[in-house]
Protein backbone atom coordinates (compact mmCIF):
# COMPACT_ATOMS: atom_id res chain seq x y z
CA UNK A 1 0.00 0.00 0.00
CA UNK A 2 1.66 3.22 -1.16
CA UNK A 3 1.10 6.55 0.47
CA UNK A 4 -0.17 7.91 -2.78
CA UNK A 5 -3.02 5.41 -2.60
CA UNK A 6 -4.19 7.17 0.52
CA UNK A 7 -6.28 9.34 -1.74
CA UNK A 8 -8.41 12.29 -0.80
CA UNK A 9 -12.10 11.61 -0.65
CA UNK A 10 -12.91 15.05 -1.85
CA UNK A 11 -14.78 18.07 -0.79
CA UNK A 12 -18.41 18.30 -0.17
CA UNK A 13 -19.02 21.75 -1.07
CA UNK A 14 -22.21 23.60 -0.61
CA UNK A 15 -24.27 24.73 -3.50
CA UNK A 16 -27.80 24.82 -4.68
CA UNK A 17 -27.00 23.35 -8.04
CA UNK A 18 -28.44 20.52 -10.06
CA UNK A 19 -25.33 18.97 -11.55
CA UNK A 20 -26.49 16.00 -13.53
CA UNK A 21 -30.05 15.21 -14.48
CA UNK A 22 -29.00 11.80 -15.75
CA UNK A 23 -27.47 10.77 -12.46
CA UNK A 24 -28.78 7.89 -10.42
CA UNK A 25 -28.35 7.11 -6.78
CA UNK A 26 -25.88 4.38 -7.55
CA UNK A 27 -22.17 5.06 -7.46
CA UNK A 28 -20.38 5.16 -10.72
CA UNK A 29 -16.81 4.77 -11.74
CA UNK A 30 -14.65 7.90 -11.62
CA UNK A 31 -14.66 10.16 -14.61
CA UNK A 32 -11.71 12.22 -15.71
CA UNK A 33 -11.78 15.88 -14.79
CA UNK A 34 -10.92 17.83 -17.96
CA UNK A 35 -9.38 20.73 -16.08
CA UNK A 36 -6.65 18.98 -14.19
CA UNK A 37 -6.73 15.32 -15.16
CA UNK A 38 -7.91 14.18 -11.73
CA UNK A 39 -10.60 11.59 -11.23
CA UNK A 40 -13.85 12.68 -9.64
CA UNK A 41 -16.31 9.95 -8.70
CA UNK A 42 -19.99 10.69 -8.91
CA UNK A 43 -21.82 11.93 -5.84
CA UNK A 44 -23.40 8.62 -5.01
CA UNK A 45 -21.10 8.78 -2.04
CA UNK A 46 -20.82 12.48 -1.41
CA UNK A 47 -22.83 15.42 -0.98
CA UNK A 48 -23.74 18.77 -2.73
CA UNK A 49 -21.66 20.11 -1.98
CA UNK A 50 -18.98 17.82 -2.76
CA UNK A 51 -16.91 16.76 -5.62
CA UNK A 52 -15.08 13.79 -4.26
CA UNK A 53 -11.62 13.88 -5.67
CA UNK A 54 -9.11 11.12 -6.02
CA UNK A 55 -5.68 11.65 -7.47
CA UNK A 56 -4.97 7.99 -7.96
CA UNK A 57 -7.23 5.04 -7.30
CA UNK A 58 -9.38 6.83 -4.76
CA UNK A 59 -9.05 4.85 -1.54
CA UNK A 60 -12.21 5.80 0.30
CA UNK A 61 -11.10 4.63 3.72
CA UNK A 62 -8.31 7.15 4.08
CA UNK A 63 -10.12 10.35 3.21
CA UNK A 64 -9.64 11.91 6.62
CA UNK A 65 -6.00 10.81 6.87
CA UNK A 66 -5.01 12.12 3.47
CA UNK A 67 -4.42 15.58 4.87
CA UNK A 68 -1.61 14.30 7.04
CA UNK A 69 -0.10 11.77 4.67
CA UNK A 70 0.05 13.18 1.17
CA UNK A 71 3.07 15.15 -0.08
CA UNK A 72 0.61 17.47 -1.80
CA UNK A 73 -0.61 18.60 1.61
CA UNK A 74 2.89 19.83 2.38
CA UNK A 75 3.05 21.65 -0.94
CA UNK A 76 -0.38 23.16 -0.40
CA UNK A 77 0.58 24.49 3.01
CA UNK A 78 4.01 25.88 2.13
CA UNK A 79 3.94 26.29 -1.62
CA UNK A 80 5.79 23.95 -3.95
CA UNK A 81 7.23 26.85 -5.95
CA UNK A 82 8.75 28.34 -2.82
CA UNK A 83 11.55 25.75 -2.95
CA UNK A 84 13.21 27.63 -5.81
CA UNK A 85 13.43 30.82 -3.77
CA UNK A 86 14.92 29.41 -0.57
CA UNK A 87 18.54 30.46 -0.86
CA UNK A 88 20.12 32.78 1.69
CA UNK A 89 23.76 33.92 1.50
CA UNK A 90 24.54 31.15 -0.94
CA UNK A 91 23.06 28.43 1.29
CA UNK A 92 20.48 26.30 -0.47
CA UNK A 93 17.69 25.22 1.85
CA UNK A 94 15.92 23.03 -0.70
CA UNK A 95 17.62 19.75 0.27
CA UNK A 96 16.87 20.23 3.96
CA UNK A 97 13.23 21.12 3.28
CA UNK A 98 12.84 18.20 0.92
CA UNK A 99 14.33 15.94 3.56
CA UNK A 100 11.92 17.32 6.16
CA UNK A 101 8.98 16.61 3.89
CA UNK A 102 10.19 13.08 3.19
CA UNK A 103 10.57 12.49 6.91
CA UNK A 104 7.03 13.74 7.59
CA UNK A 105 5.65 11.54 4.84
CA UNK A 106 7.59 8.51 6.08
CA UNK A 107 6.28 8.97 9.61
CA UNK A 108 2.73 9.37 8.30
CA UNK A 109 3.10 6.16 6.30
CA UNK A 110 4.13 4.30 9.45
CA UNK A 111 0.91 5.41 11.15
CA UNK A 112 -1.38 4.17 8.37
CA UNK A 113 -1.52 0.47 9.18
CA UNK A 114 -4.45 -1.87 8.47
CA UNK A 115 -5.23 -2.37 12.16
CA UNK A 116 -5.17 1.33 12.90
CA UNK A 117 -7.32 2.11 9.90
CA UNK A 118 -9.90 -0.48 10.92
CA UNK A 119 -9.92 0.77 14.52
CA UNK A 120 -10.33 4.36 13.36
CA UNK A 121 -13.21 3.45 11.07
CA UNK A 122 -14.95 1.45 13.79
CA UNK A 123 -14.70 4.37 16.22
CA UNK A 124 -15.86 6.98 13.71
CA UNK A 125 -18.74 4.75 12.60
CA UNK A 126 -19.76 4.38 16.24
CA UNK A 127 -19.59 8.14 16.82
CA UNK A 128 -21.46 8.88 13.60
CA UNK A 129 -24.23 6.43 14.41
CA UNK A 130 -24.53 7.65 18.00
CA UNK A 131 -24.67 11.24 16.81
CA UNK A 132 -27.45 10.46 14.35
CA UNK A 133 -29.48 8.70 17.04
CA UNK A 134 -29.01 11.60 19.47
CA UNK A 135 -30.10 14.08 16.79
CA UNK A 136 -33.23 12.04 16.08
CA UNK A 137 -34.02 11.73 19.80
CA UNK A 138 -33.55 15.46 20.42
CA UNK A 139 -35.65 16.38 17.39
CA UNK A 140 -38.56 14.38 18.81
CA UNK A 141 -38.01 15.12 22.49
CA UNK A 142 -37.58 18.90 22.31
CA UNK A 143 -38.00 20.24 18.77
CA UNK A 144 -38.09 23.86 19.93
CA UNK A 145 -34.50 23.55 21.25
CA UNK A 146 -33.10 21.47 18.38
CA UNK A 147 -31.40 24.58 17.01
CA UNK A 148 -28.90 24.33 19.88
CA UNK A 149 -27.73 20.92 18.72
CA UNK A 150 -27.44 22.19 15.18
CA UNK A 151 -25.43 25.21 16.28
CA UNK A 152 -22.84 23.15 18.17
CA UNK A 153 -22.44 20.64 15.34
CA UNK A 154 -22.23 23.36 12.72
CA UNK A 155 -19.47 25.26 14.51
CA UNK A 156 -17.38 22.13 15.13
CA UNK A 157 -17.79 20.52 11.69
CA UNK A 158 -17.43 23.73 9.70
CA UNK A 159 -14.29 24.70 11.61
CA UNK A 160 -12.73 21.36 10.73
CA UNK A 161 -13.82 21.75 7.12
CA UNK A 162 -12.25 25.20 6.80
CA UNK A 163 -8.90 23.90 8.04
CA UNK A 164 -8.92 20.78 5.85
CA UNK A 165 -10.20 22.50 2.72
CA UNK A 166 -7.63 25.28 3.01
CA UNK A 167 -4.79 22.78 3.02
CA UNK A 168 -6.30 20.84 0.13
CA UNK A 169 -6.84 23.97 -2.00
CA UNK A 170 -10.61 23.52 -1.88
CA UNK A 171 -11.36 26.62 0.18
CA UNK A 172 -13.19 28.39 -2.65
CA UNK A 173 -15.97 25.85 -2.23
CA UNK A 174 -16.60 27.52 1.13
CA UNK A 175 -17.86 30.62 -0.70
CA UNK A 176 -20.82 28.72 -2.15
CA UNK A 177 -24.41 29.53 -1.31
CA UNK A 178 -24.98 26.64 1.10
CA UNK A 179 -22.28 27.88 3.46
CA UNK A 180 -23.63 31.43 3.21
CA UNK A 181 -27.08 30.09 4.12
CA UNK A 182 -25.79 28.22 7.17
CA UNK A 183 -24.02 31.32 8.46
CA UNK A 184 -27.18 33.37 7.95
CA UNK A 185 -29.21 30.73 9.79
CA UNK A 186 -26.86 30.95 12.79
CA UNK A 187 -27.29 34.72 12.75
CA UNK A 188 -31.06 34.34 12.79
CA UNK A 189 -31.05 31.75 15.57
CA UNK A 190 -28.82 33.65 17.97
CA UNK A 191 -29.11 37.33 17.05
CA UNK A 192 -32.53 37.76 15.42
CA UNK A 193 -34.68 34.84 16.60
CA UNK A 194 -37.93 36.83 16.53
CA UNK A 195 -37.47 38.44 13.13
CA UNK A 196 -40.42 37.18 11.07
CA UNK A 197 -38.95 38.27 7.73
CA UNK A 198 -35.64 36.47 8.26
CA UNK A 199 -37.54 33.47 9.59
CA UNK A 200 -39.29 33.08 6.23
CA UNK A 201 -36.12 33.80 4.24
CA UNK A 202 -34.32 30.97 6.02
CA UNK A 203 -37.30 28.67 5.51
CA UNK A 204 -37.05 29.28 1.76
CA UNK A 205 -33.28 28.67 1.79
CA UNK A 206 -33.26 25.54 3.95
CA UNK A 207 -36.35 23.88 2.47
CA UNK A 208 -35.43 25.08 -1.00
CA UNK A 209 -31.87 24.96 -2.40
CA UNK A 210 -30.22 23.37 0.64
CA UNK A 211 -32.64 20.46 0.92
CA UNK A 212 -32.79 19.84 -2.84
CA UNK A 213 -28.99 19.82 -2.96
CA UNK A 214 -29.08 16.49 -1.12
CA UNK A 215 -30.70 15.05 -4.22
CA UNK A 216 -28.74 17.11 -6.74
CA UNK A 217 -25.36 16.20 -5.28
CA UNK A 218 -26.49 12.78 -4.09
CA UNK A 219 -25.36 13.28 -0.49
CA UNK A 220 -24.87 9.98 1.26
CA UNK A 221 -25.28 8.84 4.84
CA UNK A 222 -21.85 7.28 5.45
CA UNK A 223 -21.27 7.22 9.20
CA UNK A 224 -17.53 6.61 9.21
CA UNK A 225 -16.66 9.50 6.87
CA UNK A 226 -16.25 12.95 8.39
CA UNK A 227 -16.36 14.55 4.95
CA UNK A 228 -19.60 12.91 3.84
CA UNK A 229 -21.33 13.42 7.18
CA UNK A 230 -20.35 17.10 7.14
CA UNK A 231 -21.75 17.55 3.64
CA UNK A 232 -25.02 15.87 4.57
CA UNK A 233 -25.24 17.91 7.76
CA UNK A 234 -24.67 21.09 5.73
CA UNK A 235 -27.95 20.51 3.88
CA UNK A 236 -30.08 18.27 6.10
CA UNK A 237 -29.75 19.92 9.51
CA UNK A 238 -30.91 23.42 8.42
CA UNK A 239 -33.98 21.79 6.88
CA UNK A 240 -34.75 20.18 10.23
CA UNK A 241 -34.16 23.44 12.10
CA UNK A 242 -36.62 25.43 9.99
CA UNK A 243 -39.12 22.56 10.32
CA UNK A 244 -39.01 23.02 14.09
CA UNK A 245 -39.23 26.81 13.81
CA UNK A 246 -42.24 26.55 11.53
CA UNK A 247 -44.26 23.94 13.40
CA UNK A 248 -42.83 24.00 16.95
CA UNK A 249 -41.75 27.60 17.63
CA UNK A 250 -39.89 28.58 20.75
CA UNK A 251 -41.85 29.80 23.77
CA UNK A 252 -40.56 33.37 23.33
CA UNK A 253 -41.85 33.41 19.74
CA UNK A 254 -45.25 32.19 20.90
CA UNK A 255 -45.43 35.00 23.44
CA UNK A 256 -44.28 37.57 20.88
CA UNK A 257 -46.62 36.60 18.04
CA UNK A 258 -49.09 33.85 18.91
CA UNK A 259 -50.19 35.23 22.25
CA UNK A 260 -51.09 38.78 21.26
CA UNK A 261 -53.52 38.99 18.38
CA UNK A 262 -54.53 37.26 15.19
CA UNK A 263 -52.73 39.94 13.22
CA UNK A 264 -49.51 39.38 15.14
CA UNK A 265 -49.84 35.61 14.74
CA UNK A 266 -50.40 36.00 10.99
CA UNK A 267 -47.20 38.04 10.73
CA UNK A 268 -45.24 34.94 11.82
CA UNK A 269 -47.32 32.21 10.18
CA UNK A 270 -48.49 33.68 6.86
CA UNK A 271 -46.49 32.67 3.81
CA UNK A 272 -46.78 34.29 0.40
CA UNK A 273 -45.02 34.74 -2.91
CA UNK A 274 -43.50 37.94 -1.56
CA UNK A 275 -41.97 36.68 1.69
CA UNK A 276 -41.06 33.17 0.49
CA UNK A 277 -39.75 34.01 -2.99
CA UNK A 278 -39.29 37.73 -3.69
CA UNK A 279 -37.68 38.76 -0.39
CA UNK A 280 -35.38 35.69 -0.17
CA UNK A 281 -34.07 36.59 -3.63
CA UNK A 282 -32.65 39.87 -2.32
CA UNK A 283 -29.92 38.44 -0.05
CA UNK A 284 -29.37 35.71 -2.62
CA UNK A 285 -28.66 38.32 -5.29
CA UNK A 286 -26.27 40.10 -2.92
CA UNK A 287 -24.39 36.83 -2.42
CA UNK A 288 -24.41 36.09 -6.17
CA UNK A 289 -22.92 39.47 -7.06
CA UNK A 290 -20.18 39.23 -4.43
CA UNK A 291 -19.45 35.61 -5.43
CA UNK A 292 -19.15 36.56 -9.10
CA UNK A 293 -16.81 39.47 -8.35
CA UNK A 294 -14.60 37.37 -6.09
CA UNK A 295 -14.40 34.14 -8.13
CA UNK A 296 -14.62 35.40 -11.71
CA UNK A 297 -13.02 38.86 -11.46
CA UNK A 298 -10.81 39.52 -8.44
CA UNK A 299 -9.39 36.02 -7.90
CA UNK A 300 -9.82 34.52 -11.35
CA UNK A 301 -6.11 34.60 -12.24
CA UNK A 302 -5.02 33.38 -8.82
CA UNK A 303 -7.45 30.46 -8.96
CA UNK A 304 -6.04 29.31 -12.29
CA UNK A 305 -2.37 29.84 -11.43
CA UNK A 306 -2.53 28.10 -8.06
CA UNK A 307 -4.79 25.28 -9.11
CA UNK A 308 -7.62 26.14 -6.74
CA UNK A 309 -10.94 24.45 -7.40
CA UNK A 310 -14.41 25.95 -7.49
CA UNK A 311 -17.92 24.61 -7.86
CA UNK A 312 -18.16 26.36 -11.22
CA UNK A 313 -15.28 24.26 -12.56
CA UNK A 314 -16.82 21.08 -11.25
CA UNK A 315 -20.35 21.83 -12.44
CA UNK A 316 -19.20 22.60 -15.99
CA UNK A 317 -16.55 19.88 -16.27
CA UNK A 318 -18.98 17.41 -17.84
CA UNK A 319 -20.72 18.60 -21.00
CA UNK A 320 -23.43 15.96 -20.45
CA UNK A 321 -24.52 17.40 -17.11
CA UNK A 322 -27.37 19.87 -16.85
CA UNK A 323 -25.03 22.80 -16.25
CA UNK A 324 -22.51 21.61 -18.80
CA UNK A 325 -25.09 21.31 -21.58
CA UNK A 326 -26.37 24.85 -21.01
CA UNK A 327 -23.36 26.84 -19.83
CA UNK A 328 -20.79 25.45 -22.26
CA UNK A 329 -22.94 26.48 -25.24
CA UNK A 330 -22.43 30.13 -24.35
CA UNK A 331 -19.37 32.06 -25.61
CA UNK A 332 -16.34 31.47 -23.41
CA UNK A 333 -16.33 34.92 -21.86
CA UNK A 334 -20.05 34.69 -21.03
CA UNK A 335 -20.01 31.22 -19.48
CA UNK A 336 -19.61 32.50 -15.87
CA UNK A 337 -22.61 34.79 -16.41
CA UNK A 338 -24.63 31.92 -17.87
CA UNK A 339 -23.67 29.76 -14.88
CA UNK A 340 -24.82 32.33 -12.34
CA UNK A 341 -28.05 33.00 -14.27
CA UNK A 342 -28.88 29.29 -14.39
CA UNK A 343 -28.03 28.97 -10.71
CA UNK A 344 -30.50 31.75 -9.89
CA UNK A 345 -33.27 30.16 -11.97
CA UNK A 346 -32.91 26.82 -10.20
CA UNK A 347 -32.77 28.46 -6.78
CA UNK A 348 -35.92 30.43 -7.55
CA UNK A 349 -37.74 27.25 -8.55
CA UNK A 350 -36.91 25.68 -5.19
CA UNK A 351 -38.21 28.82 -3.45
CA UNK A 352 -41.53 28.31 -5.22
CA UNK A 353 -41.68 24.69 -4.06
CA UNK A 354 -41.00 25.76 -0.48
CA UNK A 355 -44.38 27.51 -0.45
CA UNK A 356 -46.07 24.10 -0.51
CA UNK A 357 -44.08 22.92 2.51
CA UNK A 358 -44.82 26.14 4.39
CA UNK A 359 -48.54 25.54 3.96
CA UNK A 360 -48.65 21.84 4.85
CA UNK A 361 -47.15 20.08 7.88
CA UNK A 362 -47.67 16.67 6.27
CA UNK A 363 -46.08 17.65 2.96
CA UNK A 364 -43.15 19.27 4.76
CA UNK A 365 -42.54 16.26 7.00
CA UNK A 366 -42.89 13.80 4.12
CA UNK A 367 -40.33 15.78 2.11
CA UNK A 368 -37.77 15.65 4.94
CA UNK A 369 -38.29 11.89 5.30
CA UNK A 370 -37.88 11.48 1.53
CA UNK A 371 -34.57 13.32 1.26
CA UNK A 372 -33.18 11.54 4.32
CA UNK A 373 -34.19 8.18 2.82
CA UNK A 374 -32.54 9.23 -0.43
CA UNK A 375 -29.25 9.93 1.36
CA UNK A 376 -29.52 6.64 3.27
CA UNK A 377 -29.96 4.74 0.00
CA UNK A 378 -26.92 6.51 -1.45
CA UNK A 379 -24.97 5.52 1.66
CA UNK A 380 -26.04 1.88 1.28
CA UNK A 381 -25.00 1.94 -2.38
CA UNK A 382 -21.61 3.29 -1.40
CA UNK A 383 -21.03 0.73 1.36
CA UNK A 384 -22.12 -2.34 -0.60
CA UNK A 385 -21.05 -1.47 -4.13
CA UNK A 386 -17.91 0.60 -3.69
CA UNK A 387 -16.53 0.74 -0.21
CA UNK A 388 -16.53 -2.96 0.71
CA UNK A 389 -14.34 -4.08 -2.17
CA UNK A 390 -11.91 -1.19 -1.95
CA UNK A 391 -11.67 -1.50 1.81
CA UNK A 392 -10.65 -5.16 1.48
CA UNK A 393 -7.97 -4.17 -1.01
CA UNK A 394 -6.66 -1.23 0.99
CA UNK A 395 -6.29 -2.84 4.41
CA UNK A 396 -4.44 -5.81 2.88
CA UNK A 397 -6.60 -8.69 4.08
CA UNK A 398 -5.49 -12.24 3.38
CA UNK A 399 -7.29 -14.45 0.88
CA UNK A 400 -8.93 -16.33 3.76
CA UNK A 401 -10.15 -13.11 5.32
CA UNK A 402 -11.41 -11.92 1.96
CA UNK A 403 -13.39 -15.12 1.49
CA UNK A 404 -14.97 -14.81 4.92
CA UNK A 405 -16.15 -11.30 4.06
CA UNK A 406 -17.16 -11.67 0.45
CA UNK A 407 -18.12 -15.35 0.29
CA UNK A 408 -15.77 -15.98 -2.60
CA UNK A 409 -12.18 -15.62 -3.66
CA UNK A 410 -11.18 -12.59 -5.66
Amino acid sequence: MTLQSVAEAGPMTGGATLLDDTATSQPSTPTSHPHNGEHIPSHAHDGPGSPTHSRQTGSYIFDDLALFSLPEAFDAAYGADAYDELEVDGVDFVPSLAGLRDDVVARARQQVTPNRVKLRDKLTFMLGTTGALLNAYWLGWSPSTFYRVYSIEAIVLFTLRVVIYRLKKWHYYLLDFCYFSNVLLLVQLWLLPKNAILHKVMFAYATGPLAWSIIAFRNSLVFHSLDKITSLMLHWMPACVVWTLRWYPDRSVKLEYHGKSEQAKAEWTRGSLVNLVAIPLLPYLAWAILYYIKVFVVSSTKIQERGYETLYQFATANDRSLFGRVVLRAPKRLQPVAYMAMHMVLVTLTFLLSMLFWASFRAHTAFLIFILSFSAYNGASFYFEVFAHRYIDDVGLTRRERRSLTGKLD
